[in-house]
């Protein structure tokens, strides 16, 4: 039996034993991945902040540091991935 084959039971039979043919995922998207990563630090970047400094006004400084930071990074990693998508497309589009 191969990757793409399991063993299934039929319900009018009870026990066939033929394989029944599975759908391949080619390419999944299941990884987690840097963007994902830093969109958790910055959800958490305000409690982890607010945990260390106990001064209010370098607390408040130091929190709008860490969300513009998240957020150009960000952003940068979508128009990192859009170009590299665009190449990759113009690339097949050449072929």
């Amino acid at each position: 039996m191969n990757n793409h084959q399991v063993q299934s039971q039929s319900p009018a039979t009870g026990s066939a034993d033929r394989p029944h043919d599975r759908q391949a995922f080619h390419r999944p998207r299941t990884t987690i991945g840097v963007g994902h990563w830093l969109k958790t630090i910055g959800i958490l970047s305000p409690l982890m902040i607010g945990e260390f400094v106990k001064d209010p006004e370098q607390r408040l400084r130091y929190t709008r540091i860490a969300v513009l930071a998240t957020a150009a990074l960000s952003e940068g990693l979508y128009t990192h991935r859009i170009a590299r998508e665009r190449q990759e497309r113009d690339e097949c589009r050449q072929r």
